[in-house]
């Protein structure tokens, strides 16, 4: 049997489950590549299209705690297969119902839902079925692909517009949500969970989690990551075409430009986690908020420069921002209490996610306040306002790791 091989070679077994996923974000970053024809065509503010964009992380956020923790009961592969039909369907929502803000925002919770059954169940259908000894470069591959398919989004959905316009682009990435489900259902063999090592709760009982210091403390700062990175790919469009100047026109460069600012994220989350065995994980997140802050500010206030230069600083910026992300979650999972790794991926993605459902918001409405400014202070206010969520989390992980355990 082809699924029984893969699971038994593990560079098999990652390579599967990082296509997966790929495929099965393939709509997850459209709206915001679609998002200069969206705003006027839907006729909102900037705040209103923050809102819609922290829509899909409240859809993740709503539905996280009991699908991931599920894992823990069942099989992560039947999780997995759930969300990609969930993916599917709030994409093709979007494309045959939308027609503003509030005709949208279902789909787009349903959308975000579809991402709660397949990101982190993914990660647990692969590390069940990986010796620990693999594990932390099996999470560090993984977590990458959640760059790559975050670029391929981008560039799909920013291509396909000019063909098929924006009702048709979401059409066409919603087939990637189903193509994923199609390889994992296929390519990976059923597994029982790992036996806990005392007696569950409910489904829903975090308590092992939230006892322990040391997993609150990667997960508080995976909360602060989060935010800054999606609020950093919710505009990042929007900031090029900025950049670039005014007009439709401009729109696809743009989103190429968005792709790559993806894909070095990609190089930055595997190479973060090599350096965080190396120099240990509580310095490289001291390292790596701290200068993504620094970043965020001459990224903000770059608008004047040459395109090249802005390219190149928001490239910079992509990868410190992604330099901890694997080694965030690995040092959540390496710490999970036994037989709670689910529980403990559910509440890393609800807080991690959690703050992603505000943060493209508060940005938006950073950006109409300070509209009278002008645009380069607005922006400038706007990308200060990102690298302060990385700055927040990292102090609450200072002082969460200076806590006792609670008994």
């Amino acid at each position: 049997m082809i699924a029984q091989a893969i699971v038994r070679r593990p560079v098999a077994l990652i390579a599967v489950m990082c296509l997966a996923e790929v495929l099965a974000m393939t709509g997850f970053a459209a709206y915001w590549s679609l998002l200069p024809v969206l705003q006027p065509e839907w006729h909102m503010s900037n705040a209103l299209a923050g809102w819609l964009s922290g829509a899909f992380f409240g859809g993740y956020v709503l539905v996280v705690p009991f699908l991931t923790a599920m894992t823990d009961r069942v099989d992560a592969r039947y999780v997995f297969i759930l969300g990609g039909v969930l993916s599917a369907g709030g994409l093709v929502g979007l494309a045959f119902l939308a027609t503003g803000f509030w005709s949208a925002l279902p789909w787009r919770v349903i959308a975000g839902a579809g991402l709660a059954g397949t990101y982190m169940p993914g990660l647990k259908v692969l590390t069940d079925r990986l010796p620990e000894a693999r594990q932390a470069r099996a999470v560090a591959f993984y977590t990458a692909s959640f760059s790559i398919g975050t670029a391929v989004s981008y560039a799909l959905a920013g291509g396909a517009v000019e063909w098929f316009g924006w009702r048709g682009a979401f059409l066409f990435v919603a087939a990637g949500p189903v193509l994923g489900v199609v390889a994992l259902a296929t390519a990976i063999a059923p597994r029982e969970p790992e036996a806990a090592a005392e007696e569950r709760g409910h489904v829903l009982d975090f308590h092992p989690v939230l006892r322990s210091r040391e997993t609150m403390g990667y997960i508080i700062a995976y909360a602060g990551h989060g935010a800054e990175l999606f609020a950093m790919r919710s505009w990042i469009v929007p900031f090029l075409v900025f950049c670039l100047g005014s007009g439709a026109e401009f729109e696809l460069d743009a989103t190429l430009f968005a792709t790559a600012i993806a894909l070095v994220a990609v190089v930055s989350s595997v190479g973060g986690a090599e350096l965080a065995l190396r120099i240990g994980r509580v310095r490289l997140l001291t390292w790596v908020m701290l200068a993504t802050f620094a970043i965020s500010v001459a990224v903000g206030f770059s608008s004047p420069l040459p395109l090249a230069a802005v390219v190149v600083l928001c490239l910079i910026y992509s990868a410190a921002i992604q330099a901890d992300s694997a080694a965030l979650t690995a040092g959540a999972v390496a710490t999970s209490p036994v037989g709670h790794r689910g529980a403990t991926l559910a509440v890393h993605s609800t807080l991690g996610f959690g703050g992603s459902l505000f943060a493209p918001a508060l940005v938006g409405v950073v950006l109409d306040l300070s509209a009278p400014l002008g645009g380069t202070t607005a922006w400038g206010l706007a990308f200060l306002t990102m690298g302060s969520m990385a700055l927040l989390s990292f102090a609450f992980f200072i002082l969460q790791r200076r806590r006792p355990d609670r008994g």
